[in-house]
């Protein structure tokens, strides 16, 4: 069963380059515990059966190594960052390992490689290749460092369905490098990935309403036809024709308002172009898929406190989990009062706006509970944004310190403080 497992993940996750020869030189890395960190509070209040709305929890933990040039040391030539999600689900826990069992596979493939270009030791043996070869070619301002890297983010997550957008990045050389996305949805009762079969009782029927759906798109769009590259294919192919082959594993997975289905790089269009996706709403949806997988309406409302260092958590506040942003900082606990939803804590930086470069750690729901929260905050533009949904939809914070006393905050308001 495990092989036929890894077989199926690895043609889900191959970007179909060339094969090549592997080195052993360098040992493999240990794969990550699939047990998530629980907080060791100083024993919580038991919690009521209306306290425990905090059935899942998702973890993301980021690894990274980096090699320098085998001349002296002084150059960096490869840096190769990878994701590890670790799903919790209370009174789950069968469904919970069979996830995480899954993901450790994938990320098992990642490291080792599916193909020339792939992996550690392959990107390794690539970048000191490219290495020599600029400096004997004596080539000025030649690009010394090759990058791999795995990003995940959580798409979606409820009582019905958990969703993993893993994001590849690679650069080898070149003018551009190579990227590309794979969904994983999959069923939080039974931990099962999910297929586009699973989610009809009438999969062709389902099939021909998404193909429909994304020639009509196509059609009454443009810009979007503008984008398809119809030199790909043979003259008088059919948007149809085209559109049908991106039903498969991999290419599609639901997020908060819908399914999404995309194309891999340079499938249907150019570089320039990139991927093109397409968004089916879950109103759309409904009568084409079984209603057990369409999320329900938020009724709740709740909001967020914080609590700073030795500050007491009321006695009726149990806490969750612990996540250690940074192995230094401040200790502090996000308190949620009523019901909140999605609540997610991401890293970032700013560009024009908030921009997104890690997810740490994503909840379903936090009903009267808490999480024990360990950063940095910086005295400039806050770097860490807590986010999460209610009946009255979608609010955003970033942890900062108050321009006033200099205490920490948690405010909506993005300012550079000092």
């Amino acid at each position: 069963m495990k092989r036929t497992l890894a077989l199926l993940l690895l043609a889900v996750f191959a970007f179909g380059l060339c094969g090549c020869e592997k080195i052993s030189s360098i040992e493999l890395p240990p794969l990550p515990t699939v047990t998530p960190e629980v907080a060791e509070a100083a024993e919580p209040a038991a919690q009521t059966e209306t306290e425990s709305a905090h059935g899942l929890i998702v973890s993301i933990k980021r690894s990274t190594k980096q090699a320098y040039d085998p001349q002296d040391g002084s150059k960096l030539i490869l840096t190769f960052s990878y994701d590890t999600p670790t799903v919790y689900i209370e009174g789950g826990e069968a469904a919970a390992a069979a996830i995480n069992e899954q993901t450790s596979l994938m990320e098992d493939t990642f490291y080792s490689g599916n193909g020339y270009g792939t992996g550690y030791n392959d990107m390794l043996t690539m970048a000191e290749d490219n290495y020599n070869y600029i400096v004997s070619s004596g080539i000025e301002g030649g690009m010394l460092e090759l990058v791999s890297s795995r990003t995940v983010s959580v798409e979606r997550m409820d009582d019905q369905v958990l969703t993993l957008l893993y994001n590849d990045y690679s650069f080898t050389g070149g003018a551009h490098g190579f990227y590309g996305d794979t969904g994983c949805s999959f069923d939080v009762e039974t931990g099962k990935l999910l297929s586009l079969e699973d989610l009809s009782g009438d999969y062709d029927a389902l099939a021909a309403f998404l193909t429909d759906y994304m020639v009509n798109t196509v059609e009454n769009d443009p810009e979007l036809a503008q984008r398809i590259d119809l030199g790909l294919f043979e003259e008088g192919t059919a948007y149809g024709d085209i559109l049908a082959p991106l039903l498969r594993q991999g290419s599609w997975y639901f997020d908060s308002q819908g399914l999404v289905i995309f194309s891999s790089l340079y499938e249907i269009s150019s570089y320039a172009a990139g991927p093109i996706f397409f968004h089916i709403p879950y109103a759309e949806l409904q009568g084409h898929i079984d209603d057990r997988w369409l999320p329900e309406e938020i009724q709740s409302s709740g909001s967020l406190e914080l609590a700073v260092g030795g500050e007491m958590l009321p006695d009726n506040i149990p806490i969750i989990d612990k996540l250690d942003a940074d192995n230094e900082g401040e200790s502090l606990y996000l308190i949620a009062r009523g019901s909140v939803k999605n609540l997610r804590i991401a890293r970032g930086e700013y560009v024009d706006s908030f921009y997104v470069t890690q997810e740490l750690w994503d909840c379903a729901g936090m009903d009267n509970c808490a999480l024990q929260l360990q950063c940095l905050i910086p005295e400039g533009m806050p770097n860490l944004r807590i986010s999460y949904d209610d009946a009255q939809g979608s609010h955003s914070y970033y942890l900062s310190h108050s321009g006033l006393d200099g205490s920490i905050i948690l405010t909506d308001t993005v300012e550079a403080v000092g």
